[in-house]
């Protein structure tokens, strides 16, 4: 399968995992997954989870929600009225996070039908479905929020340029995936806890996630790789 990114062909192996090979373009260095499940097999797997779903969050990942929705408050502290998006928003912990301040006008989306039935339990705005299926109007939305979604998708080039679309001029996108060139990913190699297939399909560094918002139409403001995390967090606005 050629590279997403710069349709080189041409790549070198990583190693095998779940009857999938982990691939590295030797054109741009992208990393990713061959041969890519077919996209209604993804979306049947994230729905068949929500038989197992249970409500349930560690105080050190609800402080961690709270954390970053502090940081997006503070970024949008100037503007009157924000409409937000979370895609993946699961059970809403970030939805019930951000929602404390008032401005924040805030949806969320998920395929986790159980998850979404908790969220709306706790107020929360949330719809069910992938993005590119609700047809949300051009400019609908001021910031996009997408934690640990980009690297599940079948086709991140599609969603991301749907998300530019959505977004009003200037409108930030928001996004937390796993970085790999973090030293935990060097170090583990095949073994990397992200190196995931059919669940994780893409694997993105500093390099490879900006020339990914460059295809789509954005223009990085910031990013950085959690020193202590293997966590690649980018802000970046619509071009």
């Amino acid at each position: 399968m050629a590279c997403i990114l710069c349709a080189t062909d041409s790549f070198s192996e990583i190693g095998e995992k779940r009857g999938f090979t982990i691939v590295k373009c030797t054109n741009c260095g992208f990393v990713y997954t061959t041969p890519l499940p077919r996209e209604e097999e993804l979306i049947k797997a994230t729905q068949k989870k929500a038989s197992n779903f249970k409500p349930h969050v560690s105080l050190s990942r609800k402080i961690r929600y709270h954390f970053f929705a502090s940081r997006i408050k503070r970024l949008f502290s100037q503007h009157d009225r924000i409409r937000l998006l979370e895609i993946g928003c699961n059970q809403g912990n970030f939805l019930s996070a951000i929602k404390s301040d008032k401005k924040f006008v805030a949806t969320g989306i998920d395929l986790n039908s159980a998850a979404l039935q908790y969220a709306r339990s706790q107020g929360l705005h949330v719809l069910e479905g992938t993005l590119e299926s609700h047809n949300f109007s051009s400019k609908s939305f001021d910031v996009v929020v997408a934690l640990h979604v980009i690297e599940h998708l079948h086709d991140p080039i599609r969603t991301m340029t749907e998300i530019n679309r959505l977004l009003s001029e200037g409108g930030m996108l928001i996004t937390i995936v796993p970085c790999v060139t973090h030293i935990k990913a060097r170090l583990a190699g095949i073994k990397w806890k992200y190196f995931g297939p059919p669940s994780h399909l893409w694997y993105f560094s500093p390099k490879t996630f900006a020339l990914l918002l460059e295809k789509t139409g954005f223009a990085p403001v910031y990013s950085s790789c959690f020193y202590n995390r293997a966590h690649l967090k980018t802000i970046a606005r619509k071009g």
